[in-house]
């Protein structure tokens, strides 16, 4: 008889073989949910992961399936008991991206529909960083391009405010729930005006050594200034501080994203993938 519960950062490592150091590590954030398939003896058989999109905006909550393991028939009960679940947290609209073929015809037969495509990760080298250090070589960079280290707490929290009066949370829902620790503080750049925090360019390094763009914004007149800026500082930090070998992801979820790292990085493309929706109301 299968059992089926709840995945949390407490038992998350009881479902190692089918979900990754770095996505155990988001499960204790607030939209990430998870759900576990285990056997009579208690082992775990299989694993699914989402994460709820736009769910305290304006916007229709949308849901993007993370991972989802295990046999054909737990696939289905837990794709069954997804689709439970998210109708009480009234999402709109599933998502999911996978380079594995089979997973999407898997999910066709649950009503999603797939195309080929390029994946919105796009994978940076360091190489790559050095080269846009170099072409944004500053002398001198402003006394108010800061690392986030280097703000307050309060100064921080306040710029986290005004992003969600603005609706801008880039890839971070969870934006109002995370502490300022959580991102990479000495290589996160900030520009500071006033004592306001007025731009930020916010990485997050997971567990298992990548690095992650979460989030690149600016408000104010010199918001297109102060970004460069950002780049230009961010870059330098991540060749003082990591290994040749580092990757970095930059997620390419909107338009400005899109054209700004087909500028900065032309030539470097995402893996092919397969993405799919399925429409849930």
């Amino acid at each position: 008889m299968m059992e089926y519960i709840e995945i949390t950062s407490d038992n998350a490592e009881d479902f190692a073989a089918f979900i990754d150091e770095d996505m155990c590590d988001n499960l204790d954030r607030t939209f990430f949910r998870g759900l576990g398939a285990v056997d009579d003896s208690g082992t775990a058989v299989g694993a699914l992961v989402y994460e709820l999109k736009d769910s305290e905006s304006e916007e229709d909550t949308k849901s993007r399936v993370r991972v989802l393991a295990g046999s054909d028939d737990v696939k289905e009960e837990l794709m069954t008991r997804y689709t439970e679940d998210i109708y009480d947290e009234e999402v709109i609209e599933s998502f999911y991206e996978s380079a594995d073929e089979v997973m999407s015809k898997t999910l066709q037969a649950d009503g999603f529909s797939f195309a080929e495509s390029e994946a919105l990760d796009l994978p940076v080298s360091m190489e790559s960083i050095q080269k846009i250090a170099n072409t944004l070589k500053v002398t001198k960079m402003p006394t108010f391009i800061k690392p986030l280290s280097e703000i307050s707490v309060l100064q921080y929290r306040s710029f986290v405010k005004n992003c969600l009066f603005k609706g801008n949370r880039g890839l971070v829902d969870d934006l109002a729930y995370l502490p300022k620790n959580w991102f990479e503080i000495d290589v996160s750049s900030c520009a500071v005006d006033n004592d306001e925090v007025n731009a930020v360019l916010l990485l997050k390094r997971a567990p298992s050594g990548v690095l992650y763009v979460l989030l690149y914004t600016a408000f104010g007149p010199d918001a297109k200034k102060n970004l460069s800026f950002l780049i230009a500082n961010t870059a330098q930090k991540l060749l003082q501080k990591y290994p040749p070998d580092t990757k970095i992801v930059i997620r390419r979820h909107n338009e400005m994203v899109t054209k700004l790292t087909a500028k900065l990085f032309a030539g470097t493309k995402g893996d092919t993938v397969f993405s799919g929706n399925r429409r849930e109301a």
